[in-house]
């Protein structure tokens, strides 16, 4: 009531005339007469309700949505702006482009993508609580990889398949390890983590070898076929196994061991909610998976015009974009000096990949009628092998600096370059 209004009723009561009851509506808190009543003023001219508040919660609701949207691309700029090849990459292989053309759209298309499935999984895990959190990052974490192998499985590029498998556990091993350790390294001295965690992830690395050179090795003493297959699928059974009990592991029994004493309290939340992520995580899905089709059924003509073996855009090109996202974050958090997480992104990519994308290669395959098997040659085993003891000397006592971050990335180098230059046949 303002002040006028006041003085008015106070005028009325002395003069022995009664003022109008008021009665207050908690929804729509405005003063209304009891009906029936005649105003006495226009201070008491009566307030109308107002109406309709569920659609306009619901475009606010969906304006925000689009918002969050618009915050996620212009947190990375770089990667937002080579959204554009992903609708070229499909024109090119739907209106069927040179093979050269249709190869270097769709690379540049899974890049910015395989970034926001990462963001997508993120934002859809933190709402969905710790077990289905945990879950949805298994699926989904190496989503890219999966839908590259099994784009090489139905077009029968089984020679790619196992070399991005391959590529991928370099990858994230020697480049995303080794950079996150050299930008981390500029801005602190040495940076310290939970060696319980980093061994477990080593165990796990040297157990992914043994079991991806038993193949080999069973090829190379036999010098036939005739078991490989059966043992591999067998194997990978176990292999998954494996991988279930250390998410048990990881996220419940000892999730202490992998975690930052204060991740908790600096993590930002997330910027989509979940029925947003989830809409985005299933077309960023669809619309991958159509490049990729279209990548690999490009690749044999690449091979040629670019004067570069399989191997080499198998083991080197192909995982970089699969490992766009985890290169980011993990570059970004060990700047942040957020070593466990940090590490959790680039290991324990690593370790998915062994302990889940592979079995999984080789079951696809099973159900698809191919031959998948887990021979990935001597040369190879080697390399894989070499970098895992040399990534697991480093984690051993729980520090890192600049110089260790050095080491493996020169490593990376060193097995690019011999990629680059030697003829597939060779290895």
């Amino acid at each position: 009531r303002s002040e006028g209004g006041l003085k008015h009723q106070r005028q009325e009561t002395k003069s022995g005339t009664m003022s109008r009851p008021l009665v207050m509506f908690s929804n729509a808190q405005q003063y209304a007469p009891v009906p029936g009543s005649v105003p006495s003023s226009l201070d008491e001219q009566p307030v109308p309700v107002r109406g309709g508040d569920s659609d306009d919660d619901e475009e606010v609701s969906v304006f925000g949505e689009v918002c969050a949207i618009c915050k996620v691309l212009q947190s990375n700029l770089f990667l937002s702006s080579l959204l554009v090849f992903v609708p070229l990459g499909i024109v090119a292989g739907a209106l069927k482009w040179s093979d050269t053309v249709i190869f270097t759209l769709n690379f540049f298309a899974i890049v910015p993508m395989a970034w926001l499935i990462g963001k997508s999984t993120e934002d859809l895990a933190e709402a969905t609580g710790q077990i289905m959190g945990g879950l949805i990052n298994a699926t989904f974490g190496n989503i890219v990889e999966m839908l590259l192998c099994v784009a090489g499985i139905s077009q029968g590029a089984l020679q790619v398949v196992r070399c991005t498998l391959v590529g991928s556990i370099l990858s994230n091993l020697l480049l995303v390890l080794g950079t996150a350790f050299i930008y981390g390294g500029y801005y602190f001295p040495e940076q310290t983590y939970k060696k319980g965690g980093a061994l477990v992830h080593s165990s796990l690395l040297m157990f992914s070898v043994l079991a991806m050179a038993l193949p080999t090795m069973l090829f190379i003493s036999l010098q036939h076929d005739l078991y490989l297959v059966q043992v591999s699928r067998w194997e990978s059974v176990l292999m998954l196994a494996l991988y279930f009990q250390y998410l048990y592991f990881q996220m419940f029994s000892h999730s202490s061991m992998f975690e930052d004493d204060g991740e908790e309290d600096d993590e930002d939340g997330a910027d989509m909610g979940p029925w947003t992520a989830g809409v985005l995580l299933a077309v960023l899905t669809v619309l991958t998976s159509i490049c990729c089709e279209y990548l690999i059924g490009s690749i044999e003509t690449t091979v040629v015009s670019w004067g570069v073996s399989t191997e080499f855009i198998g083991i080197i090109l192909l995982p970089i974009i699969g490992n766009a996202a985890e290169h980011y974050t993990a570059i970004t958090v060990a700047g942040k000096n957020k070593m466990d997480l940090s590490l959790g992104v680039a290991v324990g990519s690593a370790v998915q990949m062994a302990l889940l994308v592979t079995p999984f290669t080789v079951i696809v395959g099973w159900v698809l009628g191919q031959p998948v098997h887990l021979n990935f040659y001597a040369f190879q085993i080697a390399v894989l092998a070499v970098a895992v003891l040399l990534t697991t000397s480093i984690l051993h006592d729980g520090t890192s600096n600049w110089l260790v971050g050095s080491l493996l990335v020169y490593a990376y180098i060193i097995i690019a370059m011999m990629y680059f230059v030697v003829d597939g046949a060779s290895t």
